[in-house]
């Protein structure tokens, strides 16, 4: 593991602490850990959409109507 992959895990595990204390003061350890595994997903998932390069000039996508 690199140190930006665990500097990103610390940063989520904080930010996970900080909103369940803040939404969930009550909830217990164990299903906090499995709302971090949660976050780590959703960090992975997003992970390529975050890296794929975008400026100023590159246009919107269409909006979708069926």
């Amino acid at each position: 593991m690199n140190a930006m992959s665990s500097s990103s895990d610390a940063a989520l595990d904080t930010y996970a602490d900080a909103a369940l204390a803040l939404h969930f003061p009550a909830l217990s350890g164990e299903a906090a850990v499995r709302v971090k595994a949660q976050f780590a997903r959703i960090a992975q998932l997003a992970a390529p959409v975050l890296a794929y390069p975008v400026d100023a000039s590159d246009e919107p996508a269409p909006v979708y109507r069926p």
